[in-house]
């Protein structure tokens, strides 16, 4: 156990493991101060102001945790903690997931980095998921201690210790709280040991120690959906079905965007280390490059296709995608000698758009909105920008100011149009109540119900998003504008929020 703990130290201690990380860390730090919750990371972290055993669109895990931090420490740092922490933690995991896949790995280096570590610091979408928690950034860390458990079950014997197997189930079950799309990880499991060990793995007791295990921990997700009508099931599959048709050209346009956003590097590499099984294992058994494939393919594989249908984002992939960076380290090291000036040129080239995007994310994009005149038959003057990143901030002033007119005008919930907007104004605005106008079932119909004809609503428009007033047959009877505030970065105006009092819902 000394031995052990001393090769972590000195392992950790070495430059080629510990800068990126920490440097990847510090650049999550310093992206956490500047810029305001995502929708997605407000949606969760409104998880856990509203403890539940499961919720409408994932598992309870990512809110469980959430739960001490906004307890205690309530901030936009403060929920930052646990996806900078598990970034660090997938980094570490990548570096003994290598060491056990290819012991070579080790003296690979490029700049002074491991070439695992280096794909890995210089994809973009993993230091998205590594500031911002949602169920991927939690899955990202599952896949790869899971893959790397694994690959040590599937070289050693069956009778292995029963405390592997119980930590393999438990692995698996967290995952299973986290998304449920965690299933392609338990594949990756099932193919792996059957790979090694054949059928004789059903008779043995480990593997069915680790599934019941597995099981007992999603107990609260199966008894969630059981008292609310199966509704996140049911919502996942039709979610996942997406359009009627299938079209080419978005599945195409979906990898192209994973191959950006994964790196440069990562895919032109992959096919020399799936072609090159490395000394890692008997090629008689399981080999690293088909236990990637294992853990790797089929998530990607299945996204990309779904994509045809409109029905994916890029950061579902990431957790299957960091699955395959050993094997695309170890290709970039049988390309070392043919493609060495290649390399660096992609890698740099890779690494200057990075900070271009940072840049810009700190910056709160190019675009600026001019001064806008609204009024309540819509906007008059310069039309609002598209800018994206606009999307980042001002939320929490919006918030304020809503609580603020809530209180002088008497009105008892705030709203919005749509449901992706309704996130931050809840999170901001806690604890008053967010109804979304144009609703359909999902989870703020759960937690503040719908709009009631009694109410009296303080209705938030965003000129990024922005919806014609709604005032129609079963509509409300009238809404009055209130205000307007800019919303000010960097001494450019990005977007600006419309508030009205509305009254006399009619269903």
């Amino acid at each position: 156990m000394k031995a052990q703990s001393s090769a972590m130290a000195r392992l950790w201690a070495h430059p080629a493991v510990w800068q990126p990380l920490f440097w990847g860390a510090l650049l999550h730090l310093v992206l956490s101060w500047a810029v305001h919750l995502s929708p997605d990371e407000a949606h969760y972290a409104l998880y856990a102001t509203h403890l539940d055993w499961s919720y409408y669109d994932h598992p309870p895990l990512v809110g469980w945790l959430q739960w001490p931090m906004q307890t205690w420490l309530s901030s936009d740092v403060g929920m930052r903690i646990w996806p900078m922490s598990v970034w660090l933690v997938t980094g570490w995991g990548l570096v003994k997931l290598s060491n056990a896949l290819y012991p070579e790995m080790a003296s690979l280096r490029m700049w002074g980095v491991r070439l695992d570590l280096l794909l890995y610091a210089l994809s973009p979408l993993p230091h998205l998921l590594g500031f911002a928690l949602v169920p991927d950034t939690l899955l990202m860390g599952w896949t790869v201690w899971t893959m790397l458990l694994t690959w040590r079950l599937c070289q050693s014997p069956l009778s292995s210790p029963i405390r592997s197997w119980l930590l393999l189930g438990l692995m698996l079950g967290l995952a299973g709280l986290s998304k449920y799309t965690a299933i392609l990880i338990a594949l990756g499991v099932l193919l792996s040991l059957l790979h090694a060990h054949g059928l004789k793995l059903l008779l043995g007791k480990g593997a069915w120690v680790a599934l019941f295990t597995a099981l007992l921990c999603i107990t609260p997700v199966v008894y969630w959906n059981a008292t609310h009508d199966w509704m996140s099931f049911t919502y996942q599959i039709q979610h996942a079905q997406g359009g009627k048709n299938w079209v080419w050209f978005k599945a195409v346009g979906f990898a192209l965007t994973i191959w950006l956003a994964m790196g440069l590097l990562l895919p032109m590499s992959l096919w020399g280390g799936l072609t090159d099984s490395g000394s890692g294992a008997d090629q008689r058994h399981l080999s690293p490059a088909r236990c990637s494939v294992y853990f790797g393919l089929p998530g990607v594989l299945l996204f990309v296709y779904l994509s045809g249908r409109g029905s994916t984002l890029p950061h579902w992939v990431v957790p299957f995608a960091v699955a395959l960076i050993p094997c695309a380290a170890w290709g970039m090291r049988r390309q070392w000698l043919r493609w060495s000036r290649w390399q660096h040129g992609v890698l740099w080239l890779q690494a200057l758009l990075m900070a271009a995007f940072f840049v810009m994310v700190l910056a709160g994009g190019r675009q600026e909105e001019g001064a806008q005149k609204t009024t309540l038959a819509g906007q008059e003057g310069v039309p609002a920008v598209k800018n994206p990143l606009a999307d980042l901030y001002g939320w929490d002033l919006a918030a304020q100011r809503a609580q603020q007119l809530a209180v002088e005008q008497g009105a008892n919930t705030l709203a919005v149009m749509n449901w992706t907007l309704a996130s931050r104004v809840a999170w901001y605005a806690r604890p008053l109540p967010v109804k979304v106008i144009h609703s359909h079932q999902d989870q703020f119909d759960l937690w503040f119900g719908t709009v009631q004809a009694q109410d009296k609503v303080l209705l938030l428009d965003w000129s990024i998003m922005s919806f014609k007033p709604p005032v129609a047959e079963h509509q409300f009877k009238q809404c009055e504008f209130l205000e307007q505030l800019p919303v000010v970065h960097a001494g450019r105006q990005l977007a600006h929020f419309n508030f009205m009092l509305c009254t006399g819902w009619s269903p």
